[in-house]
């Protein structure tokens, strides 16, 4: 009895190590597949509060009240502000500036959005799956369908900021970055008038949208 009792617990021993590893490799695979569906989740309430929004076919200051609070939760815009203004003009803003900056992006973030989405035409957003691309970001992958049946890929860059996923960047065709769109848009403005006219340039931006 002795000798049988031995030998079970040498071989649970030896397999003990194997056994705990694959229960760790498991709880960081969950771990992963609940992180990714987190973020998945916030790309959908985002889309959904656009349909929503285009379903309504309101006026322009409607869409945007309307957008201004799903916008503002998917994004991080502080972060977007920041890099389509590129990390070294950025370090030459005053902290008044950036405040004034980040804040004429925000605005300027969701007129936009109220822009693009103002008319519903039988459009769809459809899921289609997430990369985990590496230092913290996953990537949400999705498709735009028009009520005509053309098929546009939107993909969304999320980070874990501020207690949750957030988007901090939108892949037009699935290789377009609007953050690098913007910083193009962006960097002459910022080199001839610096950041002042870069805040000026949102804020004409922002009153144009009203008439769009």
């Amino acid at each position: 009895m002795n000798i049988r009792s031995y030998r079970i617990g040498g071989d649970f021993a030896r397999t003990l190590p194997r056994f705990l590893l694959a229960v760790a490799a498991f709880a960081v695979i969950s771990s992963a597949a609940r992180a990714e569906q987190a973020a998945v989740e916030v790309v959908r309430q985002y889309q959904a509060a656009l349909l929503s929004t285009m379903q309504q076919g309101a006026a322009y200051e409607t869409r945007y009240r309307a957008l201004q609070a799903p916008v503002s939760k998917a994004f991080d815009l502080a972060f977007v502000a920041q890099r389509a203004a590129g990390t070294a003009a950025w370090a030459t803003f005053t902290e008044p500036q950036k405040k004034r900056y980040v804040d004429a992006f925000s605005r300027y973030s969701v007129a936009q959005h109220a822009s693009r989405f103002k008319k519903f035409d039988g459009e769809r957003f459809e899921m289609l799956g997430t990369d985990d691309v590496g230092r913290g970001f996953v990537r949400v992958r999705t498709q735009i369908v028009t009520g005509s049946g053309e098929r546009v890929q939107l993909d969304y860059l999320m980070s874990q900021r501020a207690g949750g996923w957030r988007i901090v960047d939108v892949f037009a065709k699935g290789t377009i970055s609007e953050v690098a769109t913007r910083r193009a848009d962006f960097a002459p403005v910022i080199k001839d008038q610096g950041a002042e006219g870069l805040i000026r340039e949102l804020e004409n931006k922002v009153a144009q949208a009203k008439s769009s």
